[in-house]
């Protein structure tokens, strides 16, 4: 803990002073309808919190919501904050397929904090769930309790999203309402989603038992079984496709790196710009294989150290094409192949593989465009020495409107003059 900034020290400290202060509130206030119940319901919350499927992202997928949404539904306040609390706390969490997280290996305060803020988050969305309506613990029919059961959900959202969007805009020195924002875009369709499984859970427990209710964890870990394939197979695919644009680097020693060079500039123009997370996700895979079409390109052609005549030419021309029909069959790649088949397009339509113009072309197509023209002209190449930043974007300033596209090449401009006046700013510190 002594490396996180005083703030943060601060901040995490006063949530877990806080979950001390509600845990005495709900234990003078509420009871446990059963000790039997609160230890089965601990060990699905664990079950769940460890088989959470890890995200290529950092993040995890995990259902341990509807698990303690059941909690609150059949232990009340104290049972379901408790059950939140030690099952995130006791998970053994997947960093790779080696490395493995728990409570031994954990440092004490992220664990407390963790799990301070479940024992927060649904603890307090408790209370207001049995105060704000005549809800009954155990309650078969507490499903016609719509309304305060709407806002118990919002509530765990809100304060489970505040809490950690908190820290980490401490820790990353970002803005914490656009975090908040973002992070509730996303969390806000899940959130539903978990919590009808959470609803079913609680009618199975409560209609039909705990056997009927455990029954329904196999098809859920099968769901989870078969997900967590998907993503491994994803991501097979994926590495073997990066492995390609190494190859292709490999053919040609001047653009090594240019790929994801091409990528970094991309997202922080697509960043800068305030496109949506997804929109920039695709246009960072896109920059990444861009130039995978390459690959089929004659090794003479491509290093060619001279103009290439008229045949030549149209050989590179080929590239984006080839990409394409290298991911062809990969349906998640979509979206990212039309990106790379259009990444040559330009503004007044006199590029290549269709002459599209204007509007035609993708809007993230023109970005990846000049990202790539960019890193271009400032690296060495086969047949020309690179040139200095502020002749490459006096290129691009003249080319807006013909070869980039008008909105983008300002934006870029700006995003470049902000940069480099941060970077002489920190120089002459």
């Amino acid at each position: 803990m002594n490396q996180l900034p005083k703030k943060a020290k601060y901040y995490i400290c006063f949530v877990i002073i806080s979950a001390l202060i509600l845990c005495f509130f709900l234990f003078k206030n509420y009871t446990i309808p059963s000790l039997k119940l609160l230890f089965m319901f601990i060990f699905l919350s664990f079950l769940v919190e460890t088989m959470a499927v890890p995200l290529p992202n950092g993040g995890a997928v995990s259902v341990g919501y509807a698990v303690d949404l059941a909690t609150m539904i059949i232990l009340g306040p104290l049972g379901s904050a408790v059950c939140a609390s030690v099952g995130i706390m006791f998970r053994i969490a997947s960093v790779s397929s080696e490395d493995k997280r728990h409570i031994l290996n954990t440092p004490l305060y992220k664990t407390l904090f963790n799990g301070a803020q479940c024992f927060l988050s649904i603890g307090l969305a408790s209370v207001i769930y049995y105060n704000f309506s005549n809800a009954q613990i155990a309650d078969p029919y507490f499903y016609l309790n719509t309304i305060p059961l709407l806002i118990a959900l919002l509530a765990h959202l809100v304060i489970n999203t505040s809490i950690m969007t908190k820290l980490f805009s401490i820790l990353d020195n970002q803005s914490f309402k656009e975090m908040f924002i973002s992070n509730m875009k996303w969390a806000l369709p899940n959130l539903f989603i978990i919590s009808t499984l959470g609803i079913f859970i609680s009618i199975l427990y409560l209609h039909y038992g705990s056997l009927i209710m455990l029954l329904f964890f196999g098809p859920l870990m099968l769901a989870r079984h078969s997900f967590k394939m998907y993503l491994e197979t994803k991501n097979l695919y994926m590495e073997t496709v990066y492995a390609f644009t190494k190859a292709v680097e490999a053919k040609d020693p001047y653009t090594n790196g240019h790929s994801k060079r091409v990528a970094n500039l991309a997202v922080r123009l697509g960043e800068y710009m305030k496109l949506p997370a997804k929109k920039v996700a695709t246009i960072k895979t896109a920059a990444l294989l861009h130039d995978i079409g390459k690959i089929g390109i004659q090794d003479s052609i491509l290093n060619k150290g001279d103009t290439l005549n008229e045949y030549e030419l149209s050989k590179i021309k080929d590239h984006p094409a080839i990409g394409v029909n290298i991911l062809n069959e990969v349906d998640f790649l979509k979206d990212v192949r039309v990106l790379i088949y259009s990444h040559h397009e330009r503004y007044d339509g006199k590029g290549y593989p269709d002459s599209l113009r204007g509007d035609s072309v993708p809007f993230e197509a023109y970005i990846l465009a000049i990202a790539d023209a960019y890193d271009a002209m400032t690296s060495d190449r086969s047949y020309r020495k690179a040139i200095d930043v502020e002749k490459a974007l006096f290129i691009i300033s003249k080319e807006s409107g013909h070869q980039f596209h008008p909105e983008v090449a300002s934006f870029f401009l700006q995003m470049i003059e902000m940069e480099e006046e941060d970077n002489s700013g920190a120089i002459a510190i």
